[in-house]
């Protein structure tokens, strides 16, 4: 397996809530606000990017699955995830070492990009 499909699959198991994959969930302060005006859990939420599969070449142009976009509730809204050292001082030296990476999902609305 190549080092982009590692980080593939790493992001995708990590997106997809495995839990043996190092890493934390971050929603910003206006799609927290939308879930609360909205009176939604951030389970729905957090639903739509499990089950993101929309990947092509504008939005996955290096193939790691390390972005997305999607509608809810109306708003057009982002994921990214990020790589950090296991102590999130630093950006990780390679991504596809799982026990030496630590991934930082953030869900946004596209305007809080």
């Amino acid at each position: 397996m190549s080092q982009t499909q590692t980080i593939c699959s790493l992001n995708d198991r990590f997106r997809q809530g495995d839990m043996n994959i190092q890493g934390k969930i971050l929603i910003t302060r206006g799609l927290n606000h939308l879930l609360a005006e909205q009176d939604r859990e951030a389970s729905e939420l957090l639903k739509k990017v499990q089950d993101y599969t929309d990947f092509d070449e504008d939005n996955d142009p290096h193939g790691e699955h390390d972005f997305g976009a999607f509608l809810f509730l109306g708003e057009k809204c982002f994921w990214k995830i990020d790589y950090y050292s296991p102590d999130l001082q630093w950006e990780s030296e390679d991504p596809s070492d799982a026990k030496n990476t630590m991934r930082v999902l953030t869900i946004m609305l596209a305007r809080e990009y």
